[in-house]
């Protein structure tokens, strides 16, 4: 072993348990976190009533109450990694005692308390992991085990990625370099020595080196992974990190305001934690964009052909069980060992049916690769393979250069990872115009049924492509295939066809299989789950309706596709929120209008906003089936189900459906259809 990595190793070894970029175990989801903030803040303006655990808990069980969707975990000790993100400041060893930051109360401005729409707040979440210290007054061993550690370890990963792209064309690191390697870097000035023990680890092709390092992961393994799984910036799994393809230039940009140091980088503990806390990043967004965009392959140590980025044969690699390394010539990808069966299939059938369900069970294994996507009108061959776009290199030229989309980018991971199992899937794929999409690929699904020179699975015929034979061979002259480790999934509601039509020529290169509409194998927990307080479960609910689409519907053009799918809903959907019984409506009314004049008291003011809960949770199931079956599956002929003479509206049916009790809701249906769902209800 080279004396460099001799070095690293004893190092390791002297090393005390978690003497690394390490955080708490604790769940690190920033919805599940602002949620537990947002119950503390709500425990200190109460006055503090009892223990801060029990109130957490039951204000858990009543959020869920609410929004059975969302997971909050029943552990007020995370709160410590709120601490680590900046929405709470630690003030002692108490949480209760902890203060509100500026940080949290600007998620709290952006998405109203529903903090499950992290969409809304995604830039905040990027932000405040990007400003982690490490390691700062929050950790508990700021001057303990981590007392040498005094970086910002975003940036230093960011300039890690950044620099073994520039030198090698792959922004990635297999997980053992992360791991030893790099999360144990206690500066960001030396990301120098750390390229270079990569790169030695990676110039031994035995993977024996590799394997003396891993003989310490449980010493090493840390909770910051998890964080930087929030960041859109990076893609991780078990293997490796890597900078998502168009989070480059932002990144570049980010790394070269961070070491020309334009902004506050507070090196005091205090004022770190007032700037953690704050709304502020870590440099002012608005200073001239001239970052050094990585164009080139130059970088501050160079890389044998032999030994590139791609050929590090880690513990956790996926090619760990192979001879060769990825280093092999480009030719080679087409003659290495590689997994068969690659095909290609469309599920179809009515919306709610179970299509993705069926993907998830029975297509993807736990360690299948996927990249997903969904075709919509708008959606180009260039979103799909590819285009041409402008960079700006170091020298501040601006170049054209070929970036790739997702067909591709996967198309290059599953050549460079021959025993590992892709899924390419496309969901909605008839809502695009899939065979424009598709283009020239629309060639490469043919796929061959038995083994030659290429495996099977493999594209029957090849294309030439020069931009996407220089992305996945490194050879603009190769012949472009789909490989045999790589399927397409795509799928396919049946009631659409109008949208986009697929032809024949299209649909006779896919396996075509119906996902049939049936409740039989639907999780019971759905299918036995009552609506609202009707005693009527969506099983039969769902079944009535459909007898009735198939017996009267028959003579209509796709009649069979307006049938309500068997996860048209989900169980949060159909569950009863009683917060509205007593007094109401008029206890509704008379709060309402106290609340109008302004004399609404603080008792008041939280039955009204329960009342509200509990009407906005027993709208969901009308709101969506009940509207469905008005303005869509029944539109033309809305007495076969609905008493019109009563219920000339829309509205007036789900008003009437609401105001019912049990079985009552159901009046805004025909006598008949009504009894048939309450007679199969008992």
């Amino acid at each position: 072993m080279n004396p460099v990595l001799e070095t690293k190793l004893e190092e390791l070894k002297n090393a005390k348990d978690y003497e690394c970029w390490y955080l708490v175990k604790q769940p690190t989801a920033f919805d599940n976190l602002c949620y537990l903030v947002s119950f503390l803040k709500e425990f200190q303006e109460a006055g503090r009533p009892g223990n801060l655990q029990s109130f957490i808990s039951r204000r858990i069980g009543e959020v869920n109450s609410r929004k059975p969707e969302v997971e909050i975990s029943d552990n007020y000790r995370a709160l410590r990694v709120a601490a680590f993100f900046g929405l709470i400041t630690m003030n002692s060893a108490k949480y209760d005692e902890a203060s509100i930051t500026e940080a949290f109360e600007e998620i709290c401005a952006r998405c109203g308390g529903e903090f499950e729409k992290k969409e809304l707040y995604q830039d905040i979440i990027q932000r405040q992991i990007e400003k982690m210290y490490i390691s700062s007054k929050v950790d508990e061993e700021y001057n303990g085990v981590r007392r040498q550690y005094r970086l910002y370890p975003v940036m230093l990963l960011y300039k890690v990625l950044l620099e073994l792209g520039r030198a090698t064309g792959a922004y990635r690191l297999f997980m053992t370099e992360y791991r030893y390697l790099v999360a144990t870097t206690k500066k960001y000035e030396d990301y120098l020595d750390t390229l270079f023990q990569i790169r030695l680890l990676r110039q031994d092709g035995t993977g024996g080196t590799s394997a003396q390092f891993e003989q310490y992961k449980a010493k090493f393994d840390n909770r910051l992974i998890q964080a930087l799984k929030q960041l859109p910036t990076l893609y991780i799994d078990k293997n490796i990190i890597a900078l998502q393809a168009d989070a480059l230039d932002e990144v570049a940009e980010t790394v070269f305001r961070f070491e020309n140091g334009r902004g506050a980088f507070p090196e005091d503990p205090d004022a770190y934690l007032e700037f953690l806390g704050s709304g502020r990043p870590l440099f002012d967004a608005d200073e001239p964009q001239d970052a050094d965009v990585p164009q080139d392959t130059d970088g501050p140590w160079d890389m044998d052909e032999s030994h590139s980025a791609d050929g590090f044969q880690d513990a956790d690699s996926p090619w760990e069980d192979d001879e060769e390394t990825e280093s092999a010539a480009p030719s080679d990808y087409d003659h290495r060992p590689r997994l068969e069966g690659g095909t290609n299939v469309l599920l179809y059938g009515v919306p709610g049916s179970g299509k993705s369900w069926t993907i998830e069970h029975e297509y993807r294994k736990k360690d299948t690769k996927v990249e997903r996507l969904v075709f919509h009108p708008d959606y180009t061959h260039s979103d799909f393979v590819g285009q041409i776009l402008p960079a700006v290199g170091a020298d501040g030229q601006v170049s054209y250069e070929f970036t790739p989309g997702p067909f591709t980018r996967i198309l290059r991971e599953a050549y460079t990872h021959p025993m590992e199992e892709y899924l390419l899937i496309i969901e909605e794929i008839n809502r695009g115009n899939a065979p424009a999409i598709f283009g020239d690929i629309f060639q490469l699904l043919d796929r061959k049924a038995e083994a030659d020179e290429f495996p099977a699975g493999t594209s029957e015929y090849g294309i030439t492509d020069a931009d996407i034979a220089r992305i996945v061979y490194e050879d603009g002259k190769h012949e472009v295939r789909i490989p045999s480790n790589l399927s397409i999934i795509g799928t396919m509601n049946t009631s659409d066809q109008n949208v986009f039509t697929l032809d024949t020529a299209f649909q006779r290169r896919w396996e075509m299989r119906l996902v049939e509409n049936s409740l039989e194998y639907v999780d019971r927990k759905l299918a036995d789950a009552p609506i609202l307080d009707t005693g009527v479960t969506w099983k039969t609910f769902c079944t009535k309706m459909n007898d009735i689409i198939a017996e009267n519907l028959a003579g209509m053009i796709s009649s069979e596709d307006k049938r309500l799918g068997a996860y048209f809903v989900n169980p949060g959907e159909l569950r009863y929120a009683p917060a509205m019984e007593d007094r109401f409506p008029g206890e509704y009314k008379e709060l309402c209008g106290k609340e109008q004049a302004g004399t609404l008291d603080s008792q008041g003011q939280e039955r009204l906003a329960e009342i509200r809960a509990a009407m906005r949770q027993n709208r969901r199931f009308p709101e969506k089936v009940i509207k469905y079956l008005w303005d869509d599956a029944f539109r033309l002929n809305r007495d076969l189900v609905f008493d019109t003479d009563q219920y000339r509206s829309l509205e007036q049916v789900i008003r009437a459906f609401l105001d019912g009790e049990k079985a009552g809701r159901f009046r805004v249906f025909k006598e008949s259809v009504k009894q048939g769902l309450i007679g199969r209800g008992e």
